[in-house]
């Protein structure tokens, strides 16, 4: 899936003068420049593959440093609690069991942490 949406980033990187000014583009541009030392336009699509797996991989493993990964347990009621703290503030669900407790609480955290 990553590899799919690197190339179509490229694709659409390739759609302006200027990709490292774009809104959006912009911060994964300026990434690869500086991981590559290269003008994007050099760069194959392998690079931008990696370099979004790349990309990914990092802002999970900052986000784990900084805010912890999800930790989940029983409340006194008997459902399962999981909490955990993200760049948007605290999470927390319940589920009937840890382990969806957990994977909920996993998920939301991640997608925070890419958001």
């Amino acid at each position: 899936m990553i590899r799919l949406l690197a190339r179509a980033l490229r694709e659409h990187a390739q759609e302006f003068s200027r990709p490292e000014r774009h809104p959006e583009l912009g911060p994964f541009c300026t990434y690869l420049q500086r991981r590559y030392k290269k003008p994007l336009q050099e760069l194959p699509p392998e690079a931008w593959e990696e370099g979004l797996l790349e990309y990914v991989a990092e802002i999970i493993a900052e986000g784990w440093d900084e805010y912890g990964a999800p930790s989940a347990a029983r409340s006194p009621e008997g459902h399962y609690l999981a909490s955990a703290e993200t760049p948007e503030g605290p999470l927390t669900v319940t589920a009937e069991s840890k382990r969806e407790a957990y994977r909920k609480a996993r998920r939301e955290w991640a997608r925070r942490l890419l958001g």
